[in-house]
């Protein structure tokens, strides 16, 4: 979804401009925005201690006491009065033109452009009680988060246009990021509606059809018909009164994005237009395909909060209500309790967004709290899990790292053409 929006953003001349105070500035800060996920997707190597702790962290994120004891998945290592305290550091760079990612302990804030930190902590709440925390840190250059902003901004005036101005605009101005990713995703359709208070209307839908990267990767478009094409989400956005700001949802291989604007601000899709509060009320259903059954949960409810400050602009979404879950007949005769514990107390809480490095450098970052009550359910919801995870490591993720690679060169070429 971050890429679809990306692309999205970047391919209205508005929206780039946003991004520096002229042409000049604006493409050189979206140019690193775009060489440091470049480099993150550039022939990826893991070292063998990783690439094990990839995969046994996959396998038992949902059954964390089979984790706890293994010396060798861990840099760091701790007991308190709750139980048993875990970390898991990562350091990745671009080094000879291969993406490293190093399991070490100490590993410093990215000081280079593309390089990471990742932060994978376990600290055990009970018996049976554990949190997870992780937070991955993106070099991505010197633009200052609060040109997110501006970005936003001039990518919502864009859309306060004719619906063939606004089709015409991003194939003319990022005509390579446009051909290489719609490869996969396509802009379907653009409906735009002028209402009498001056604001507008904006329906887009993306048509996903992964038989148009079949001859160049093939394991990647299988694992998309799997996964992707029969997955059905949606993200609608809501104040306490009820009112629809915006609404963005998937299914039947559409994904579909509707939202009103009025001088490159958000307003209500219906009503009097009045600025967006800061906290808004999030509703998501996430639904998929594993074999004959459908699995996933709607109705999920949760706050949106815009955080925005002189050195950090990021959305923070924080779910603590139990949602309608969608699971087969076999798991009713397990307990749900576990399942409510995902939401309790501070219930799941994920970060993203941008902030300023203490050297003046800009992190991309984004930081997941996961509390998880050991069980049988929750080790049958890591199990189905983990065969999606198994299904994606080797050749799909090889050809998904090589096709979001060509994406983001494309964009850096337009870039250096405007």
């Amino acid at each position: 979804m971050s890429v679809l929006l990306l692309a999205v953003m970047a391919g209205c001349r508005a929206a780039v401009v946003g991004a520096g105070g002229d042409v000049a500035s604006a493409r050189a800060n979206l140019d690193a925005v775009a060489s440091a996920f470049e480099y993150r997707f550039t022939n990826v190597v893991r070292t063998p201690k990783f690439a094990n702790a990839r995969m046994r962290l996959a396998r038992y994120a949902f059954a964390p006491s089979k984790l706890v004891n293994d010396t060798a998945l861990w840099t760091g290592m701790r007991s308190t009065t709750t139980g048993s305290e875990r970390e898991l550091e990562v350091q990745a760079l671009l080094a000879n033109n291969e993406y490293l990612f190093t399991a070490r302990s100490d590993v410093p804030v990215p000081s280079r452009l593309g390089e990471q930190r990742h932060i994978i902590a376990l600290s055990q709440r009970g018996e049976n009680d554990w949190l997870w925390h992780t937070a991955v840190e993106h070099h991505v250059g010197t633009m200052p988060p609060a040109r997110l902003n501006d970005l936003m901004r001039g990518f919502l005036l864009s859309a306060e246009r004719p619906a063939g101005a606004l089709r015409s605009d991003y194939r003319t101005t990022f005509p390579r990021t446009t051909a290489a990713f719609g490869r996969f995703l396509l802009l379907d359709s653009v409906a735009t509606t002028a209402h009498a208070d001056g604001s507008t209307l904006v329906a887009l839908q993306f048509r996903v059809d992964a038989s148009r990267i079949q001859g160049a990767y093939p394991a990647y478009a299988k694992f998309l018909r799997k996964y992707v094409e029969s997955s059905r989400w949606r993200y609608r956005l809501t104040d306490r009164s009820g009112a629809e700001w915006f609404d963005v949802q998937a299914a039947n291989k559409r994904v579909s994005m509707r939202f009103r604007s009025h001088d490159g601000h958000l307003q209500p899709m219906e009503g009097t237009a009045r600025a967006m509060p800061d906290t808004l009320l999030i509703t998501a259903d996430a639904l998929a395909k594993f074999g004959l059954f459908t699995v996933g949960a709607t109705n999920i409810q949760g706050t949106f909060v815009h955080i925005d400050t002189p050195r950090q602009r990021a959305w923070e979404l924080r779910f603590t209500k139990d949602p309608e879950w969608h699971l087969p007949l076999i798991t009713e005769r397990l307990m749900r309790s576990p399942l409510q514990h995902l939401f309790a107390g501070r219930g799941i809480v994920f970060t993203l967004g941008f902030r300023t490095g203490p050297d003046g450098q800009t992190l991309s970052e984004r930081v997941l709290d996961l509390p998880v009550r050991e069980s049988a359910i929750m080790r049958f919801l890591g199990n189905l899990g983990f065969t999606a995870m198994s299904d994606f490591a080797g050749t799909v993720e090889e050809e998904e790292n090589r096709f979001l690679a060509e994406v983001f060169r494309a964009m850096r070429a337009d870039l250096a053409g405007l």
